[in-house]
């Protein structure tokens, strides 16, 4: 088991890895780059999930991405039980250490990306994902779409 500090520096090193051979390349060429996670799941995880802070973590991003944040960030809200009832549920797709923490963890988590929205509601849409699948796909294509003028 790794502590705390460990997994924060190990993501932000692979979000920095990821960031030079695949996000920069892709930019540099005029691609769309999007991304599942980024800077901001490390402050809900580390930063309120693990409590290390915000302060430490947000340094430590703002170091290993030289500053690069989203165009647009993509939160999927929904209330902390209905989301671990759906990864039981659906065991057999992929599951991973994150998702199987207590309950509380995923509470604090999920309390700070509602504050990371709140601080910078200019880069985040929230999509309600406690609607069906094919609705939130649909709301997050609208949102795409709308953005970028696609």
């Amino acid at each position: 088991e790794i502590d705390s500090k460990t997994e924060l520096m190990l993501f932000a090193a692979a979000r920095r890895l990821h960031m030079q051979t695949k996000m920069l390349p892709a930019l540099a060429a005029g691609e769309m780059v999007i991304v599942d996670r980024f800077i901001d799941s490390s402050v809900a995880y580390q930063g309120y999930g693990r409590e290390l802070g915000v302060e430490p973590v947000n340094w430590l991003n703002e170091f290993a991405t030289d500053g690069l944040k989203p165009d647009l960030t993509l939160y999927f809200d929904i209330d902390t039980d209905v989301a671990l009832e759906r990864i039981m549920k659906n065991r057999a797709d992929e599951v991973n250490r994150l998702d199987l923490e207590r309950a509380e963890m995923h509470r604090k988590v999920r309390q700070g990306y509602l504050e990371i929205v709140k601080q910078e509601p200019e880069r985040f849409v929230t999509i309600d994902a406690s609607q069906e699948l094919d609705k939130v796909v649909a709301d997050t294509l609208t949102v795409i779409k709308k953005k970028f003028c696609l």
